[in-house]
């Protein structure tokens, strides 16, 4: 099974932005995953420090992402490659 990654900046622009809940966010989507399906991992600059909360999943840069945006980036582009296991 692929792993999806994502990195959350946490940098200081994006920290004071929002980042820890965008953090807080994407772990509580992750805990409804088959383990070991996703892994999220922090960084301090991905030099978009203009554009808010800049996120990363898999090869894909997302800025300006809000807690409400998390939900569609997480099934869009995390939850829709993770298979369910096997019954």
């Amino acid at each position: 099974m692929p792993v999806v990654t994502i990195t959350v900046c946490v940098g200081s622009s994006c920290f004071v932005r929002g980042a820890p809940k965008i953090v807080e966010e994407f772990q509580n989507l992750i805990a409804t995953l088959p383990p070991g399906s996703a892994d999220l991992r922090g960084t301090f600059c991905m030099e978009k420090c203009t554009d808010g909360v800049t996120v990363k999943i898999g090869e894909r840069v997302f800025t300006a992402v809000t807690p409400d945006s998390v939900k569609r980036l997480f099934d869009e582009y995390v939850r829709s490659e993770v298979k369910p296991c096997p019954s």
